[in-house]
């Protein structure tokens, strides 16, 4: 609905007299909305205008005060009313009758403190006006957020989840940064910087039992940070568009902030976490989840130095599932040189030792350590053909850290098979 000089009498004539669409001493750029002119002698100090962005309406509901979120076409005025001519309440009751005039519905009245909310169909509407000489007049006209963003399931049986980046590119983005192919950029962002790990790890925002806490993923990463349209576009519309395009694609929610701007998604192995800034920029975290590739693996010669010179010595490269025993075939390259050390020195006997972390019962640690060590000796008797003569499985579970369990490196490092000189 638009306000007419019958609807207006008042503040009509005196936007005749002063021009009320513009003035002169404006600030650049912004002029009245042809909703509400503006009180007699003021000026514009700033404004915004957003296609889309949400704001928080005060209303009065069973005579308590809540607030109302209100999304869609956004217009914001600060004015400054001239205080040498003019008083506050006079202001509030001219602005405040306009509005009744046209037949608002009033949601929120503080009578002369100043603020008032009103609406009409869609069209929202809240004054708020203060006696250092200025008044804000917000007007947002609820509709659906358009939906420029899309992603896409990821799937890690093909290698959909990967984090490749041969997607969409723009000139301007940062050198080698590319969007993922799981999510597309919010329209006319660039990218500012970009990450990509074949193995990292990430701390992910998760929500548990209604408490906010972290879950850490490893694996393959990739992180690109944008710099988002502020010109022509809301905090609001990036986050809303993100979210929503998760939420299309079938995604898990596992932390939302809401306007915050901040979320966790995850699809199978996937994690995905959004950071919105209301400064103009957002950070996109994906994290495949993987075991790392063991890519050092020691050889016979530097096996046999560790025990002669130390008595014991690291294997690197033997690995196992979480909880289980059996050895997984990337063992090979490790076991191959045990196996020719072993060969090489026919009267050398050792124990297998297997180590695990602290996490999970003593008792628990002390058997699967146990257990692996006799699948890494029943894997070189069968296999590789080592007497068993020159091989004793132990376990010493976590009664024998390299490294602290405090932290999850320290606790890869301790989760080991050692051999020790008989």
């Amino acid at each position: 609905m638009k306000f007419f000089p019958s609807q207006l009498p008042t503040l009509a004539i005196a936007c005749i007299l002063l021009v009320c669409s513009a003035h002169g001493q404006d600030a650049s750029g912004c002029k009245d909305s042809p909703l509400l002119p503006r009180f007699p002698g003021s000026v514009i100090s700033e404004c915004h205008e957003k296609a889309f962005d949400g704001y928080d309406f005060t209303l009065t509901v069973d005579k308590k005060n809540i607030t109302k979120r209100i999304e869609g076409t956004f217009l914001s005025i600060s004015y400054n009313w001239p205080r040498a001519t003019a008083t506050k309440t006079q202001v509030v009751h001219l602005l405040n009758s306009a509005l009744h005039k046209a037949g608002y519905t009033f949601d929120y009245d503080s009578g002369d403190y100043g603020d008032f909310t009103v609406h009409s169909g869609k069209t929202w509407i809240m004054v708020e006006v203060s006696g250092g000489g200025g008044y804000k007049q917000t007007i947002v006209v609820d509709k659906q957020l358009p939906q420029s963003i899309s992603a896409k399931a990821a799937s890690d049986v093909t290698g959909g989840a990967s984090t490749q980046t041969t997607a969409t590119s723009n000139p301007k983005d940062a050198t080698g940064c590319k969007d993922s192919t799981l999510i597309s950029r919010y329209p006319d962002s660039i990218i500012a910087s970009c990450t990509d790990k074949a193995f990292d790890a990430y701390d992910f925002t998760i929500t548990v039992n209604n408490k906010q806490t972290t879950k850490r993923i490893e694996g393959i990463m990739h992180q690109n940070e944008y710099n988002w349209p502020r010109d022509i576009a809301s905090k609001t519309q990036v986050v809303h568009n993100l979210n929503n395009a998760f939420k299309a694609a079938g995604y898990t929610f596992d932390y939302d902030s809401g306007e915050y701007g901040d979320f966790t998604v995850h699809m199978g192995k996937t994690w995905i976490m959004e950071e919105v800034s209301g400064g103009g920029g957002y950070k996109q975290t994906i994290v495949m989840e993987k075991g790392m590739t063991q890519v050092v693996v020691a050889n016979a010669a530097a096996l046999s130095g560790g025990l002669n010179g130390n008595g014991h010595v690291v294997v690197n490269g033997i690995l196992f599932d979480t909880g289980k025993t059996d050895v997984k075939p990337e063992s090979g390259p490790a076991l191959d040189e045990v196996a020719k050390l072993l060969k090489a020195n026919p009267k050398l006997r050792v124990y297998v030792v297997g180590h695990t972390d602290n996490v999970g019962a003593l008792a628990g640690n002390m058997d699967l350590s146990k257990r692996r060590a006799a699948s890494v000796v029943q894997t070189l008797t069968t296999k590789y053909s080592v007497p068993a003569t020159q091989l004793d499985a132990i376990g010493d579970g976590p009664s024998a850290p390299v490294s602290s369990n405090d932290t999850e490196d320290g606790r890869a490092l301790n989760r080991r098979v050692e051999l020790v000189k008989q």
